[in-house]
């Protein structure tokens, strides 16, 4: 991307939007890196975390665990830095509710799923619990990506693609029957995110050497 692209995702590059050092070009980079560990990480999670759920074994329920886990936090890393940068660089807080229902939903549906490999015998209903919070998770997702379209700044071309591949991994998360390809569109979601970020890294370092 050229630096006139990369300039224009900032809406006014001439102000103070490093104030407080809330938003660093380091903290972005491994935003960034975070985003696309997640994008790449995804699929080949999903598909050992499937292989190994027929087998009932202390083994399999912790490496279940790890995956969930690492998951959830994984999740939880990447949308406190949109939710920062989102606020901090374009003073917008039109998706903070989202945002926080997310984060919500993801914290408890990641605790009910371990639960699945700690008490099997709650695994019905812990499992219905998990799915209607899936299903939850997917509507507030969907309306983030249709809220983050309000975003006055287009974000170096990938605002639309972004939000559209929100709204896609929502519908199909919500729909039930289509999970799994939401796995399959999230990634290309956090793929998109990853370079946002790098491209926030790169302006926030180049506006700081400019100020020095």
């Amino acid at each position: 991307m050229s630096d006139r692209c990369i300039r224009q995702i900032m809406v006014k590059p001439e102000s103070n939007f490093i104030k407080g050092e809330l938003l660093t070009s380091n903290g972005m980079k491994i935003a960034g890196w975070l985003a696309m560990a997640s994008a790449f990480l995804t699929l080949p999670l999903a598909y050992l975390s499937f292989s190994l759920e027929e087998m009932h074994n202390s083994y399999s329920d912790i490496i279940q665990t790890f995956i969930q886990a690492t998951g959830t936090l994984l999740f939880l890393a990447i949308i406190l830095c949109l939710k920062r940068l989102l606020n901090t660089a374009f003073n917008f807080h039109g998706t903070d509710r989202n945002i926080d229902l997310m984060i919500i939903a993801s914290i408890v549906t990641g605790m009910l799923t371990i639960g699945l490999f700690s008490f099997p015998v709650l695994k019905e209903s812990l499992q219905s619990a998990v799915i209607v919070l899936l299903v939850a998770l997917g509507i507030v997702q969907a309306q983030f990506g249709y809220r983050l379209l309000k975003l006055s700044n287009n974000l170096g071309g990938l605002l639309k693609p972004f939000c559209y591949a929100n709204m896609a991994t929502g519908i199909f998360l919500a729909s039930v029957v289509l999970m799994p390809i939401s796995i399959i569109v999230s990634a290309l979601s956090d793929l998109m995110l990853g370079t946002i970020f790098f491209n926030i890294s790169r302006l926030t370092k180049t506006n700081g050497s400019d100020q020095r």
